[in-house]
């Protein structure tokens, strides 16, 4: 069978069946092979790309989805800890682990979110820096979480902000979706640090 009908006939497949435990499927929902060279996931191309009270709560984040200091900071790691070598693009291999995602990057961008917001960030490519410009976007447009650019969130700012931003990133309190999370105060003290104090 050639590859992509293979490629399509398996997406139809985990489409129509689902995938959890043993028979699950971990096959790329888009081309087999996505860009595997290039250094373009290197934590430093991040660098600037938001403000530090921003990147305070980008780290916070990537601290509650497991990313934060995992690979390339977490810019090269796709669901359940698997690696991919390029950030050319969005990887879009859905791996199932129980559940099947296509979560990848340090804020674990599903595919389907990604498309949308790339295109309204102006991005042509996954590397870091865009990474933190979609994570702006999500939290600030879609989210409508405001950080303040001059200073640290009060802590009420910061609880409320977990509450909207949960819609997103599972990971964070109260726990919208039955996965595993943070607690505030964990939360906060990553916040806290990566601002340099609250």
């Amino acid at each position: 069978m050639e590859m992509r009908t293979y490629v399509v006939a398996m997406a139809a497949f985990v489409a129509l069946t689902g995938c959890s435990g043993a028979d699950a499927v971990d096959e790329p929902l888009g081309e087999v092979e996505s860009a595997a060279t290039g250094p373009t996931c290197s934590a430093q191309r991040a660098r600037g790309a938001v403000n530090k009270f921003q990147k305070g709560m980008h780290d916070a984040i990537a601290f509650a989805e497991g990313t934060r200091g995992v690979g390339n900071d977490g810019y090269n790691i796709g669901f359940a800890y698997k690696r991919f070598s390029s950030c050319a693009r969005h990887p879009n291999v859905n791996t199932c682990r129980g559940i099947c995602s296509t979560a990848s990057g340090r804020y674990q961008f599903l595919k389907r979110t990604w498309d949308p917001t790339a295109r309204a960030i102006g991005a042509s490519t996954f590397e870091p820096e865009n990474q933190e410009r979609g994570a702006q976007y999500l939290i600030a447009k879609v989210r409508r979480v405001t950080v303040p650019a001059t200073r640290a969130m009060t802590a009420a700012e910061f609880t409320n902000a977990l509450n909207k931003l949960s819609y997103e990133w599972a990971s964070l309190p109260p726990g919208r979706y039955g996965q595993p999370v943070k607690t505030r105060a964990q939360l906060r003290s990553t916040y806290c640090a990566a601002v340099g104090g609250c």
